[in-house]
């Protein structure tokens, strides 16, 4: 599957879609980078995905 990460730098929340504006929060997505774990968002209603530097 084929899908470009969109990269998002955290302010004070991050419920809102930056592409779409859906308001309602994200579905979590982990991808292996290595030896690491990220933790990323998908939006419910556009599919876009952000990378907010979280890992687990």
């Amino acid at each position: 599957m084929s899908y470009e990460v969109i990269s998002v730098e955290m302010e004070q929340e991050f419920k809102d879609c930056p592409v779409c504006g859906y308001t309602d929060g994200f579905h979590s997505m982990f991808k292996k980078d290595g030896q690491e774990t990220k933790w990323m968002f998908i939006c419910p209603s556009c599919h876009s995905v952000f990378d907010l530097g979280l890992k687990v």
